[in-house]
């Protein structure tokens, strides 16, 4: 009888062990991918050690960028070819004459940045483009028409790029241009479409 008592103790006390595992693992599988870094930012911005926190919180928004899909943000059709990250101005119609430089500003977001051992981090783009008509119909276009290399002793997340297209012998009408970028350290591509008019 104390025997079957001693193994029926064991067998709950192996269960609870298990249970514990079990839960632990749980807890461990849901922590999501940045968990540690935002705790790290959280604990030292309610610290007030603030130089701290904006490190994290870089160190944060790196990682969250290598995990994210490559985005291209406020795509736009702007004046000239000189801008920077949210300094361009915008141009009013997307209305352009045969041959005329046609400007394509956006911002991307998700790119890979890796620091290199002399100390730089390098990030960049390479990208395609192609027009068709309004069938559908591809007209022409170029692979690697840019490739962006960017180079900076931060790793930043606020850079822009503008694009020069200048097309001739279009007919007047309506284009679609599909921008294609690819990230220069991993495999992620975005696409983006901006309709345009040769009058």
């Amino acid at each position: 009888m104390k025997k079957k008592s001693l193994l029926g103790l064991f067998a709950v006390l192996a269960l609870v062990v298990c249970s514990m595992t079990a839960a632990e693992s749980a807890q461990t599988a849901a922590a999501g991918p940045f968990d540690k870094a935002f705790a790290i930012f959280k604990s030292t911005a309610a610290a007030n050690d603030f130089a701290a926190a904006r490190a994290a919180l870089r160190s944060l928004t790196i990682s969250f960028w290598a995990e994210s899909s490559l985005g291209l943000e406020n795509v736009k059709f702007v004046k000239g070819a000189d801008n920077s990250y949210g300094m361009y101005a915008p141009r009013e119609s997307d209305v352009f004459a045969d041959g005329e430089p046609i400007y394509l500003y956006a911002e991307p977001a998700g790119y890979v940045i890796k620091k290199n051992p002399a100390g730089y981090f390098e990030f960049g783009f390479k990208a395609d483009f192609q027009v068709a008509d309004e069938s559908g119909k591809v007209l022409g276009g170029q692979n690697d028409f840019a490739v962006l290399p960017f180079k900076s002793w931060n790793p930043n997340t606020e850079i822009s790029i503008t694009f020069t297209y200048t097309l001739s012998g279009l007919e007047k009408g309506k284009y679609k241009m599909t921008t294609q970028v690819s990230d220069a350290h991993s495999a992620k591509k975005v696409s983006c479409e901006k309709w345009f008019t040769i009058k």
